[in-house]
C-alpha cells in the first residue's frame, strides 16, 4: 500500500540537472515527512493523494530544485538593514572624485539626521574603485570628509566589496589607532605626511584594527538573529533558495546562526567558515581546530569550512597599467600583493585537510589563481581523494590553470552578476590591466568545459539583490540586464561571449553543484525519491523565456524540507 504524501505537487515542469550535466524533467512529485518519495506525472500521483494531502497545481510553471547561494555575507546583510545604504552611486562623466565624496557625504548626512539616536554610524557600499587613479584624479576620500558631516560620534564606512573602511577621526580615537599604530603586513593604513591615518583602511588585517576595538562596532547575536530572519525571508527563500554557505561571519553572526538553528527557525541549510588570517594564521588556526564540531546543529547549520584570503587587491602575473600605478602614487611594476606563499598557505591547507575541514579561498588576480592551485595541489596529498576545496571569485586566470582546477576535483565559485559587461569593466578593468586581459576575465563557460564543478554564489552583499535569476541571465548573455542602473551605458556589450554558459550548465551551478561544494549532494539539489523536499515553483516556465528576460523571473513558492516557506 502506497503511504499518503503530505504535500502533491501537480501539473508542473520539474527540472533537474545531475553533476554529470544530464536532466531529468517531470511534472509532479509527491512529498512525506519532508522527503520526496515519488517523482514523474501527475497521473502517477493520484495513489499518493489522500484526504489531508496538501495539493499545489504548479500551471506549467517549472520546479527546480531548492536553489543554493555557494558564497554569500548573509550576515553582513545588517550593513543593508541596519546601516546607510552607500549603494548605487556611481561617477558620471565629467565629474570629479570630489563630486563622487559629495554624493557619499550628502547621503550619510541625511541617513545620520533621519536615525539621531544611533551611537555608532555604519554604512555599507562605497565604491573604492572610483578612487583607484584610473580617471586620473588621485583625490581620495578620508576622515576629514566625514568629520565635516559628524564629529562626536564614530562613522565606519564599509565599501562595497567590504575589503575597505573609510572612518572619520572619532572612530579613530575610539579605537586607539594614532600615527604610531604599525601597518599589518597585509593590511594598508593610508596616512598623512605626519603619518596620522587619512582614514581609509584596506584589508582585513588593517580594517580589524578599527573593528576589533571600537566599542559598540559589531552587531549583537540578538541583533544578527533578527538581521538573519530578515534575509532568509526577504533575500533568500523568497528567491526560492534553501542552502547557503555564508563565507566570512563574526563570532556574533556564528552564534545567531546556531541559537536559529537550535530553535528550529531556519528554513534554509547553512554552512559558515572559521577565518584564517595570515597575520595571526597559527592563533586562528588554532581556534578553529577547539571549536571543529562545536559549533554544528544538525544539518541546519554547521562550519567544517577554513576560509583564506590570498590576496585583497587583486594580485597579477602581468603588472596594472602605469598611468594606474603613477597616479596611485605606486611602484611603476605594482602588480598587487599575496598574503600568502605557496610554502606557508600549503602548510595550513595540509593542517586543515587532515583535520577533515574544507579550504573555501579568496582569489582574483590571476597570479593568486595559480598560487593558491600550487597550494592545493600541495595540500590534497594529504587528503583521502575526496576534494571539494573551493576557490571563490576566479577573475583572471590562465588557461593552462583552468584545465589544473578541473584536474584537482577544485570547486570554481563563481559570481556571475560580476562577467558581464559594464561599469567595473570599463572604468577598472580595463584602465587597470588592459582591454585583452579584462575580455578574458571569469572564464565560466571554460570550466565548464574543462569538466571543472562551478557553483554559483552571488557575494552579497557585496552585490545586491542576492537574486539567483540575475545570475542566470548575466552567466548567459554577459551583459547587462534593462532594469541594471548602467544599461543604457553599456546595452549590447559583451565581456567575452566565448564564456557564455547555457540555461542547465546555470541551473546544475544553483543547484546540485552547490549541494556538492557543501557535501549534501545526496541530501539535495536534484528532484528525486530520497532527497530532502526543497524545491521552487516558479512563475512562468524558465525554459520558454527568452534568454535576456530571465532576470524577470520570480519564484512562485519555496518549499524547504516539504514545507512551503514563501509564497508569493
Amino acid at each position: 500500500m502506497m503511504n499518503t504524501a503530505d504535500l502533491v505537487l501537480i501539473n508542473g515542469k520539474t527540472l533537474s540537472v545531475d553533476l554529470a550535466g544530464s536532466v531529468t524533467r517531470g511534472e509532479a512529485a509527491a512529498v512525506k515527512d519532508g522527503i520526496i518519495i515519488a517523482a514523474g506525472t501527475s497521473e502517477e500521483m493520484n495513489p499518493f493523494i489522500g484526504s489531508r494531502t496538501k495539493v499545489i497545481d504548479c500551471k506549467g510553471h517549472t520546479v527546480l530544485p531548492g536553489l543554493c547561494d555557494g558564497h554569500c555575507h548573509a550576515a553582513s546583510s545588517a550593513g543593508t538593514y541596519a546601516a546607510c545604504d552607500l549603494f548605487n552611486i556611481y561617477q558620471e562623466e565629467g565629474e570629479s572624485n570630489e563630486d563622487v565624496i559629495k554624493k557619499y557625504t550628502d547621503r550619510l548626512r541625511a541617513y545620520i539626521e533621519a536615525n539621531p539616536d544611533l551611537e555608532v554610524i555604519r554604512g555599507n557600499g562605497w565604491n573604492r574603485a572610483w578612487f583607484n587613479g584610473s580617471n586620473g584624479d588621485g583625490r581620495m576620500p578620508s576622515r576629514h570628509d566625514l568629520d565635516e558631516v559628524l564629529s562626536d560620534k564614530p562613522i565606519v564606512l564599509e565599501s562595497y566589496c567590504l575589503h575597505n573602511i573609510w572612518v572619520n577621526t572619532k572612530a579613530l580615537e575610539l579605537s586607539g589607532v594614532t600615527e604610531e599604530t604599525p601597518s599589518p603586513d597585509t593590511g594598508v593604513i593610508h596616512r598623512e605626511k605626519d603619518g596620522y591615518p587619512t582614514g581609509i583602511f584596506e584589508e582585513a588585517s588593517a580594517i580589524e584594527l578599527i573593528k576589533a576595538n571600537l566599542p559598540g562596532y559589531d552587531y549583537t547575536v540578538k541583533q544578527y538573529k533578527e538581521v538573519l530572519l530578515k534575509y532568509q525571508k526577504e533575500l533568500a527563500n523568497n528567491y526560492g533558495v534553501t542552502l547557503i554557505c555564508d563565507a566570512f561571519h563574526t563570532d556574533n553572526a556564528r552564534q545567531a546562526y546556531v541559537e536559529l538553528a537550535e530553535e528550529g527557525r531556519l528554513t534554509m541549510r547553512a554552512r559558515g567558515v572559521y577565518a584564517l588570517d595570515n597575520n595571526r594564521a597559527e592563533e586562528d588556526w588554532q581556534t578553529a581546530l577547539s571549536r571543529k564540531g562545536k559549533d554544528n546543529r544538525g544539518d541546519l547549520f554547521q562550519i567544517n569550512t577554513i576560509k583564506m584570503f590570498m590576496e585583497g587587491t587583486p594580485c597579477m602575473i602581468e603588472p596594472y597599467s602605469a598611468q594606474v600605478n603613477k597616479t596611485a602614487g605606486r611602484e611603476e611594476d605594482y602588480r598587487g600583493d599575496l598574503f600568502w606563499t605557496v610554502k606557508e598557505g600549503a602548510e595550513y591547507m595540509s593542517r586543515a585537510i587532515e583535520q577533515g575541514f574544507q579550504i573555501h579561498m579568496h582569489a582574483m588576480g590571476d597570479q593568486t589563481v595559480k598560487t593558491s592551485i600550487d597550494c592545493l595541489e600541495e595540500a590534497q596529498k594529504h587528503s583521502d581523494g575526496d576534494n571539494r576545496n573551493v576557490i571563490a571569485h576566479l577573475m583572471g586566470v590562465r588557461e593552462e590553470d583552468v584545465q589544473r582546477i578541473a584536474d584537482l576535483s577544485i570547486v570554481c565559485s563563481c559570481q556571475p552578476r560580476w562577467m558581464i559587461y559594464d561599469t567595473d569593466v570599463e572604468d577598472f578593468y580595463k584602465p587597470c590591466f588592459g582591454e585583452e586581459r579584462a575580455m578574458k576575465f571569469y572564464p565560466n563557460k571554460s570550466f565548464e568545459d574543462a569538466g571543472a564543478i562551478v557553483a554559483y554564489g552571488t557575494d552579497f552583499p557585496v552585490t545586491p539583490p542576492p537574486n539567483p535569476f540575475h545570475e542566470i541571465q548575466c552567466a548567459m548573455t554577459r551583459s547587462v540586464f534593462p532594469d541594471a542602473p548602467d544599461y543604457d551605458r553599456f546595452k549590447g556589450k559583451v565581456l567575452g561571449e566565448q564564456e557564455r554558459v547555457s540555461l542547465t550548465e546555470a541551473i546544475r551551478a544553483l543547484t546540485i553543484n552547490g549541494a556538492y561544494q557543501n557535501f549534501l549532494e545526496d541530501v539535495t539539489g536534484n528532484i528525486e525519491v530520497g532527497k530532502s523536499a526543497d524545491l521552487v515553483i516558479l512563475d512562468c516556465d524558465i525554459e520558454a523565456v527568452p534568454f535576456d528576460e530571465i532576470y524577470k523571473v520570480e519564484a512562485e513558492q519555496t518549499i524547504f524540507k516539504g514545507k512551503v516557506v514563501y509564497e508569493k
